[in-house]
């Protein structure tokens, strides 16, 4: 599968990266050898530069480069995991956390791009994981012909990460 990086650069001079590669390292071995005929891809999104609020246009270009990917490979299943180490900026006020902030925004960018590109078949799982001192988030894009995998992925992430 090919690794795909992608750069965007606002016109306030924030600058994003995002990579959409293979992901092994956080399922067990037995779920990936039982998905092998399935990829599950990882995506990591940082903000290299800036600090301004993350606008419109940025969001649907980091939606379009997700959906592209997704729809260009048929074996694919995507798995974000919502970062909770970088803060999200103008957000000091807000009591949520950085990880359940992203969660609440991924989940309503993929609504609204499924809904306006007419995706029926296309599917999000949200896996909240409580964690020692923190909630985890992750999220899987599937097919609906794939949701015994989305399932399995799903299981394999509660099980890895509520220890």
């Amino acid at each position: 599968m090919v690794e795909y990086v992608k750069v965007f650069k606002t016109s306030e001079g924030d600058v994003y990266h995002i990579t959409l590669s293979q992901e092994t390292s956080i399922l067990s071995f037995k779920t990936l050898d039982a998905i092998k005929d399935t990829t599950l891809i990882g995506i990591d999104l940082r903000r290299l530069e800036g600090r301004h609020s993350t606008g419109p246009a940025v969001l649907a270009a980091i939606e379009k480069t997700i959906a592209d990917y997704f729809l260009r490979y048929k074996d694919v299943v995507i798995c974000y995991y919502c970062d909770f180490i970088n803060p999200i900026p103008r957000t000091t006020k807000n009591a949520m956390p950085p990880q359940e902030y992203r969660s609440r925004l991924f989940r309503r960018m993929f609504q609204r791009y499924v809904k306006q590109n007419e995706m029926p078949n296309v599917r999000l799982s949200i896996v909240e994981v409580s964690g020692i001192n923190e909630r985890y988030y992750f999220h899987i894009i599937y097919r609906e012909d794939q949701r015994s995998i989305a399932e399995m992925i799903a299981d394999d992430l509660r099980e890895g990460y509520s220890k």
